[in-house]
């Protein structure tokens, strides 16, 4: 399942963060694809979510003296250290590294590899350390991090040999350690209805809203299409506005204004290890979006960047 995120404007540079690191996450890793785009949602709203951000902040330092913190803030650390920093990460290596030990494994059923050949050689030994690491970077995690032991095997040995010694050296191993690691979810997701579609128009409805605080709600909810019969038939850059439209206008403020209620919500519950999800969260915090305009700005720099060393580096995110 590949993330489209389709917006007929200029969107706003996050979206081109997120279409392009969820493409190179289907196509560069073959793991995860059922739910990957869900996944890719959560670590979205968690970088919009006050509270996330102020657990980041107070993790940091950063705070400031007279700052009020919500009455579940302990709730939202624990969130925040467990999934870390969304801000000055990729996708690809949060998913990797943090968020895969916390939603469980969603990955491929655990196989017996290859991780390197040696081929004979009188002179030089192997340099094996970048196949080793790839293994345990990639198709070890992929397969749920299970206990592993690495073999030498003479490839030219008799297969009977082989196949003896392999079982002489598993007989070895302790029983506990030869059952499938099966691991419970820290976080799951919550219910069974999870509309992608109306996910992503209420994302897309808070970073064009940080991108046009200054703007009339109408304007913001024409340009994020948050409204498939309102938005197409107003013009958010129109100068004149006529009175025909101003029942299209109001229309179009309410929807916007209650895409935004339940963007805030998905995101204050998403730091509280519940998503997705718009119930009430008793103790939201409100967006402050000319803050969020600055913070998603550098966010999307930040992640520029990095995708551009590692293409330099490696031809793709890893």
């Amino acid at each position: 399942m590949v993330c489209q995120i389709m917006v007929m404007r200029t969107p706003h540079p996050m979206e081109q963060v997120s279409r392009r690191t969820l493409h190179r996450q289907r196509y560069s890793q073959k793991l995860w694809v059922s739910d990957v785009k869900l996944y890719l949602l959560w670590f979205e709203f968690l970088a919009i979510s006050p509270s996330y951000e102020l657990a980041r902040r107070f993790r940091a330092g950063d705070c400031a003296p007279d700052e009020v913190f919500p009455a579940d803030f302990d709730e939202v650390l624990s969130v925040f250290d467990n999934l870390g920093d969304v801000q000055r990460t990729l996708f690809n290596t949060w998913w990797r590294k943090v968020a895969v030990l916390h939603f469980g494994h969603q990955g491929k059923p655990p196989l017996v590899e290859k991780v390197a050949e040696v081929p004979h050689s009188p002179d030089a030994l192997p340099a094996l350390t970048k196949e080793v690491d790839e293994y345990f970077a990639n198709d070890w995690v992929e397969q749920g991090r299970q206990n592993t032991i690495l073999l030498a095997i003479p490839v030219g040995m008799p297969d009977g040999k082989i196949n003896q010694q392999i079982k002489k050296h598993l007989a070895r191993v302790k029983s506990d350690r030869r059952q499938l690691i099966k691991p419970d979810p820290t976080y799951s997701l919550v219910g069974k209805r999870r509309h992608q579609d109306a996910l992503m128009r209420y994302l897309r409805m808070v970073w064009f809203r940080s991108a046009m605080h200054k703007s009339s709600l109408w304007r913001v909810g024409a340009q994020a299409e948050v409204s498939e019969t309102y938005s197409p038939v107003l013009d958010p850059k129109m100068e004149e506005v006529s009175p025909d439209d101003s029942v299209d206008r109001q229309m179009l403020t309410i929807i916007a204004s209650r895409a935004l209620l339940r963007a805030r919500m998905i995101a204050e519950n998403a730091a509280r290890g519940r998503f997705p999800t718009h119930e009430t969260c008793p103790h939201a915090r409100d967006f402050d979006f000319e803050e969020m305009n600055t913070r998603l700005d550098l966010r999307n720099k930040w992640q520029d960047r990095a995708i551009e060393r590692l293409l330099k580096k490696y031809g793709q995110v890893v």
